[in-house]
């Protein structure tokens, strides 16, 4: 054994998949890499033997024989990859052709270097492949994913974010604010800008606002971080993490499978089925993407297995109720997206007391039913067909039988919403809110392993969380230096017709929503229209919850696919095997638009009744 020289480094660095790793973790494997030699005829390790280290040729040539005799020619690169794998011996017996040069890469060492590179392992494993089939198998090209979301142009949109703050700076002082409400606008228009030109993932801006804030020293340090003490934090990390054991687990496959199983043979009770799915997934699944990955794969087998039309009738209808039992009633639950509970960071101590997770779901009701009949109507009627579908019961069957008896993490998957459900419909008995509820549970999972350390880190939305407790700081801030009662002051009229012409102003938010969404993602068009008008609401006497749920409902609305990311996927499947009529499904996508603003003026008796309106 020699000592490494400066050759040998570079040797690991002119490694076409080794190379590729990142320095730092180059760096820790050199220290406990060796150099060898082998005469030639000698055996470097016997199939079967403990596959303790992974080599790199440095100089010569070994021959790969397999158990039964066929020998396998390595002149270059690299063997002995099973000390990369799970494998623990190696497969093949390894001898020097001649004599032979080798840097022996220790298992500990080759298995950290894949921990820190992920890529590596499955590029080590094809190596591998290559040396058992007798030839080379290659990483597959990756297929070039459709970008979801908006197009922009780096150079304009950065341009904006740096102009904006500078104008507020400039300019800010005539409109009558404070220095520090001129400086912490400024800070807001920048990070709008970020997120209406959709430069960087949303919850970057929201982290920009807190430390551009933190550094100025505008407020309080306990009011810029608020969001990461709030109610909505607790609910929404307890609900992201019952979601996760839920999917993972493979309960929701599974009550899927039970939901079609006794339906009956009939096209409506299919379509029925299929989006009573969705709606079960929806208050579960915090994600309209996550649900829509879920629903789709499930609605291209029926389509298959019932043997439907393609694209017909009767799958275009099934794509609908598909589409619509996932997205549909995002605004309807509070647990069901992400920016729900960016909303619901926004209402007052009081508003987030009353609208917890059942008085949310009252007081949609009457839309929710509104868009439900909608649904039902644009299904039924806009896709008419006399298609006979047949469902393979006992393929159903067969799947429900595979997965056998409900496992300890199913068990505690559903133990968890039962825990929650009944917790929080019976409140007002024991008075305990709805986010340590939420918090008890996730505790109990974490106690009973049910929900792992790795799970917990790479399957809950972290992003998302520091995003909402971003957005509930600002408002905070925006609060505490008295900004809400300057927009009201400045925006009179609105403020009045919000109050004393609720209709029109509805009206109104609808069409601007419209045209604010033909250029800004779902999300962005939310929070940034909730920031501004919740508080303006409150001022003005009118329920802000009821701005906030009807901003929501409008900022789903989406007429071209390019606005709508969820349902790029979907659209991308369909272009790859035509499931459904893509313009019949837009049609009736354009009427649920319509009926959403229905849904509105609807419930505004009910509202009333309930005193929110």
């Amino acid at each position: 054994m020699n000592a490494l020289n400066e050759e040998d480094a570079a040797r690991l660095l002119a490694d076409s998949l080794i190379g590729r790793a990142s320095r730092p973790s180059l760096a820790r494997l050199l220290a406990q890499v060796s150099r060898r030699q082998f005469r030639a005829g000698a055996r470097i390790y016997a199939a079967g033997s403990a596959a303790d280290c992974c080599y790199l040729l440095v100089a010569g040539a070994v021959i790969l024989v397999s158990p039964r005799g066929s020998r396998r020619a390595v002149s270059a690169g690299r063997f002995g990859e099973e000390a990369a794998s799970n494998a623990h011996a190696y497969l093949t017996s390894a001898v020097a052709a001649e004599d032979v040069t080798v840097l022996c890469l220790p298992r500990a060492a080759i298995q950290a270097l894949v921990e820190a590179n992920p890529r590596l392992q499955t590029d080590l494993l094809f190596s591998l492949t290559s040396h058992l089939a007798g030839e080379t198998v290659a990483r597959p090209p990756k297929t070039p994913v459709p970008r979801s979301g908006y197009q922009r142009h780096a150079a304009p949109g950065w341009l904006l974010v740096t102009t904006l703050p500078l104008l507020m700076l400039a300019f800010g002082d005539r409109l009558g604010i404070e220095r520090g409400g001129v400086i912490f606008l400024a800070i807001f228009s920048a990070t709008v800008a970020m997120w209406i030109c959709n430069l960087v993932d949303d919850y970057i801006p929201a982290l920009f606002a807190l430390m551009a804030t933190l550094l100025t020293g505008l407020v309080p340090v306990p009011v810029i971080l608020s969001g990461f003490a709030s109610d909505g934090f607790l609910m929404a990390l307890s609900t992201l993490a019952l979601g996760t054991v839920v999917v993972s687990s493979g309960l929701s496959y599974r009550a899927m499978l039970l939901l079609l199983r006794r339906l009956p043979n009939h096209q409506g009770w299919h379509n029925a089925g299929l989006f009573a799915t969705g709606l079960l997934l929806t208050p579960i699944i915090p994600t309209a993407n996550g649900r829509i990955a879920l629903l789709a794969p499930f609605y291209a087998d029926m389509v298959d297995n019932l043997r439907l039309r393609q694209p017909g009738a009767a799958a275009t209808r099934l794509a609908v109720s598909c589409f619509g039992g996932g997205t549909l009633f995002s605004a309807i639950f509070i647990t069901s997206k992400s920016v729900n509970f960016a909303v619901f960071g926004l209402l007052s101590p009081q508003g987030q007391d009353h609208f917890q997770w059942m008085g949310w779901l009252q007081a949609a009701l009457v839309s929710g039913a509104v868009l439900l009949l909608a649904q039902a109507a644009a299904a039924a009627f806009g896709c008419r067909n006399v298609e006979m579908p047949h469902l393979p019961r006992a393929r159903l069957d067969e799947q429900c039988n595979l997965l056998g008896p409900l496992t300890n993490r199913e068990k505690a998957a559903l133990l968890g919403t039962v825990f929650m459900v009944v917790g929080i419909v019976t409140g007002a008995v024991h008075k305990v809110q709805a986010p340590w509820l939420g918090f008890t549970m996730l505790f109990g999972l974490l106690l009973c392993g049910t929900l792992g350390k790795q799970e917990l880190k790479e399957k809950v939305d972290w992003t998302f969380l520091l995003y909402l407790s971003g957005i509930t700081g600002i408002v905070a801030a925006f609060n505490h230096l008295g900004l809400d009662h300057e927009l009201a002051t400045r925006l009179p009229n609105l403020g009045v017709n919000m109050r004393d012409h609720f209709g029109w102003f509805v009206l109104l938010l609808f069409v601007v929503i419209n045209i604010i969404r033909l250029a800004a993602p779902i999300n962005a068009t939310a929070v940034i229209l909730a920031t501004v008008l919740m508080p303006l609401a409150q001022v003005n006497g009118v329920n802000e919850w009821l701005v906030g749920f009807i901003i929501l409902m409008f900022s789903e609305i989406w007429w071209f696919p390019y606005q709508c990311s969820y349902y790029l996927p979907m659209q991308q499947m369909n272009r790859e095997q035509p499931f459904y009529d893509d313009t019949r499904f837009l049609l009736l996508n354009a009427v649920l638009n319509l009926a959403r603003l229905l849904a509105v003026y609807a419930a505004f008796p009910y509202w009333k009744m309930l005193g929110i309106r």
